[in-house]
């Protein structure tokens, strides 16, 4: 919430009542920071303003301080390697130009609509940089505002670019909060009356692109433990230093890894609120930290497995377990999925097996169910019936057996997948013992079946 105060030589306190305060928050402190701008946090004044909220942090400042041209400079310096004029002031540095740089210069110059309009009719030859130089430092505002209002992964993935640094607007500028005024807005109000439609948009909304994490990713992240400005603008600091230094996965896996390695500054539950360049709203998640706990559990264990299921859908086992446990789901249907996988032709079917069992585990441990030993007992005696099969010269009932107990399972059909059970135990001459826990309540005890058929292979002297 922003409030007009009136102390000492400060007008405005900001307070992150919200997530979209709190980001704004934490974007303007490093931008006071950046120019050295004092301004005051909430928790240490002793003497706190008269209309303050209880229970929140905040910062105390001048709204002066705040200026477009300060903006521009500080969006400038904040993300330097999307700014192309700045890309092409380093170039012009050299005294002589190879032909590499001066078609890299001119292509620079084409890649932004604002740099193609100030050079329509000049191309760089190698021999007029100094045009360049004076024709960038003039306008230097304008091509600063124009790159990063437009930037897909800058203030456009968050913002409205039509309404940067803009004051006094009818609806929020963000996306997914924003409302085309020119259109009918008689359905946002209670009873389709527009009157009744309220919003809240402030100036210092154009700092939340600042506050989220590495804008190099296509989708980002923000923390949102408002339980201080210090938590927010360390615990985001941190949170963005070991994104970037986590490479080779995807933006989802990125994330999960680092909650999993995020104890030292995520201690309790959280929101964590992303934005992705493909979707035109947030999104927002709440970690609990009893979730956090086992997904720090999973570090260590081997879950890489991708498996192309279409042209627009890859199977990732590791991303699909950490948002299970994140979003605390159960894992039935992904070790389902893995008993399919094992059928492929192409499969690896000993590396497949290893997964799915892994994946058996950790399924069990999040139920909470005491049944590890009938698990143990499950996939021997799985292990032990394929080996009966092999001896009695009926190896092919291996698979047929394993098949119908996953279509059973994949249909729900407990009752089938006991008749099953029992036939092939009664084929082989063998007693289950853990399908006596099986028959009590299947449903609850479905882990069982799913060890039981893993565990049905074709064994071969190599595996004994």
């Amino acid at each position: 919430m922003k409030t007009k105060i009136d102390y000492f030589d400060y007008d405005t306190l900001l307070q992150p009542t919200d997530w979209r305060f709190a980001a704004a928050v934490v974007g303007l402190c490093k931008y006071f920071d950046y120019f050295g701008i004092v301004y005051k946090v909430l928790y240490d004044v002793e003497e706190k303003p008269d209309n303050y909220i209880h229970g929140f942090d905040g910062i105390i400042y001048k709204s002066e301080d705040i200026t477009e041209e300060k903006y521009l400079e500080f969006a400038e310096n904040y993300f330097e390697k999307y700014m192309t004029h700045k890309n092409i002031l380093n170039i012009l540095e050299s005294q002589e130009f190879s032909e590499e740089q001066i078609k890299l210069v001119n292509d620079l110059v084409k890649s932004k609509t604002v740099l193609k309009g100030l050079f329509d009719k000049i191309k760089f030859d190698g021999t007029n940089k100094d045009i360049f130089i004076s024709t960038i430092e003039e306008n230097r505002a304008e091509i600063i505002k124009n790159i990063f209002k437009n930037g897909n992964n800058l203030y456009k993935n968050y913002c409205n670019e039509r309404l940067i640094f803009t004051e006094d607007n009818s609806t929020c500028r963000l996306r997914g909060y924003n409302v085309d005024k020119d259109r009918k807005t008689s359905n946002l109000g209670f009873c389709f009356s527009k009157e009744s439609f309220e919003s809240n948009d402030i100036l210092e909304f154009d700092f939340i692109p600042f506050a989220f994490s590495n804008s190099d990713m296509r989708e980002t992240y923000f923390v949102n433990n408002n339980f201080s400005v210090k938590s927010l603008t360390q615990t985001n600091y941190a949170f963005s230093n070991q994104l970037s230094n986590t490479e080779n996965k995807d933006d989802k896996n990125k994330l999960m890894l680092v909650l999993q390695n995020s104890k030292d500054y995520i201690s309790y539950d959280v929101e964590i609120i992303s934005k992705s360049q493909d979707k035109a709203y947030y999104e927002t998640f709440f970690v609990r930290l009893e979730r956090l706990k086992k997904l720090r559990e999973l570090s260590g264990k081997s879950l890489n497995f991708v498996k192309k299921i279409n042209d627009d859908y890859w199977f990732n086992l590791e991303k699909e377990v950490y948002m299970r446990c994140l979003n605390n789901v159960l894992l039935d249907d992904v070790i389902l999925m893995m008993l399919k996988f094992y059928f492929d032709d192409n499969a690896g079917k000993g590396y497949i097996k290893s997964r799915t069992d892994m994946l058996i585990d950790i399924n069990v441990s999040w139920k909470g169910n005491e049944i590890m030993d009938e698990i143990k007992s499950a996939k021997s005696c799985g292990f032990l019936t394929s080996k009966k099969l092999i001896e009695m010269k009926s190896s092919n009932k291996i698979n047929s057996y394993k098949q119908k107990i996953i279509s059973a399972l994949c249909a729900h059909d407990y009752d089938r997948a006991k008749e099953i059970i029992l036939s092939l135990s009664a084929y082989v001459g063998m007693e289950f013992s853990f399908f006596y826990t099986f028959l009590e309540n299947a449903e609850e005890n479905k882990d069982l079946a799913f060890a039981f058929a893993s565990a049905l292979i074709e064994v071969s002297s190599k595996n004994n």
